[in-house]
């Protein structure tokens, strides 16, 4: 499907699902393009339309390269991450004099919401301008990603180390399978949040190497550079959380740890405590012709006495050293 951005009074007006390409036209969105499609484009702008193929290639050379005056530029951008499987696909950004062309085979919520953004407010209407607004919304969603993970750690967090008291001071091997997964869950967000921005920052330093070449405006050198700068401090947030991932999961398998230990704890003092009694009774069960309790009126109980009394004292002995 194309998406065709054309100049309207300084914004940006849509037209979608185009099968010409205006000759006003600034900024060509193409979702999943046909061949059709990519013809189209090809012969109106005059560049080669990367594939699907190449944009998954993940050297630098295959996605960061000039080719005629052109700029193509791939990154990896995050999708779908307020659902329970996000994504993060390769997204290229091919930046001509006249146009910007952006090739996807996703749908990520900050193309949206720039879209919106031009047909609303005056954005600039030159190619350059364009892409660095484009690459703007794309961190500013993965700033708001981050934020929320961050929040929904810290509820994370306080779920594991609630303290537990009564009935419910263990926890269940359920309540632990979820825990687990959803520490794995939030690892596996901010691994794609930190694949994202590190592409992402490789594409604002290329363009703005890119741009250097071609004098441009002080206004978007700024603009390029407070890219990079967010870049580098979202990349340190995402460390953090994921040094703070690695935290929860090393204490999630210590409590885990620590429970189990208990179990076998309960069960090796039980085995304990039960031994003796076990013992006598393995006395009294062998079938030796002369054994002169068995005659013995007072046999049987003196037997139940001694099992009793042999089973009583561990006990004590265990809760004295404070080992119950």
């Amino acid at each position: 499907m194309l998406d065709v951005y054309v100049k309207r009074d300084g914004r940006l007006d849509r037209l979608p699902g185009c099968t010409d390409i205006p000759p006003d036209a600034v900024w060509i969105d193409m979702l999943r393009p046909t061949a059709e499609e990519e013809a189209l484009v090809e012969r109106a702008v005059g560049v080669d339309v990367p594939t699907h193929e190449e944009m998954l290639e993940i050297e630098v050379s295959s996605r960061l390269y000039e080719e005629g005056g052109r700029l193509f530029m791939t990154a990896t951008v995050l999708s779908r991450t307020d659902t329970a499987q996000p994504s993060a696909r390769p997204i290229t950004f091919v930046l001509t004099p006249a146009h910007l062309i952006t090739v996807r085979y996703t749908e990520p919520k900050s193309f949206e919401m720039f879209g919106l953004r031009c047909a609303k407010a005056a954005v600039g209407t030159d190619p350059a301008g364009l892409l660095i607004g484009l690459l703007d919304a794309v961190i500013d969603r993965t700033a708001d990603t981050l934020e929320r993970l961050a929040a929904e750690m810290d509820t994370l967090s306080a779920k594991i180390f609630r303290p537990r008291v009564g009935a419910d001071r263990r926890r269940t091997d359920v309540e632990y399978h979820d825990v687990l997964r959803e520490i794995g869950q939030k690892g596996e967000l901010n691994a794609k949040i930190q694949e994202s921005l590190l592409s992402v920052g490789r594409l604002a330093t290329y363009l703005g190497q890119a741009l250097l070449a071609g004098k441009p405006s002080r206004d978007l050198r700024g603009r390029v550079k407070t890219l990079g700068r967010d870049v580098n401090s979202l990349t340190e947030h995402a460390h953090f959380l994921g040094d703070r991932v690695t935290f929860l999961l090393d204490a999630t398998l210590g409590l885990i740890n620590i429970e189990q230990n208990a179990i076998i704890k309960i069960v090796s003092i039980a085995t304990l405590v039960f031994l003796p009694p076990t013992v006598i009774a393995s006395v009294y069960g062998m079938n030796f012709q002369f054994m002169p309790e068995l005659a013995w009126p007072w046999g049987y109980p003196l037997a139940l006495g001694l099992m009793a009394v042999s089973a009583v004292l561990p006990y004590l002995v265990f809760r004295r050293i404070g080992w119950l």
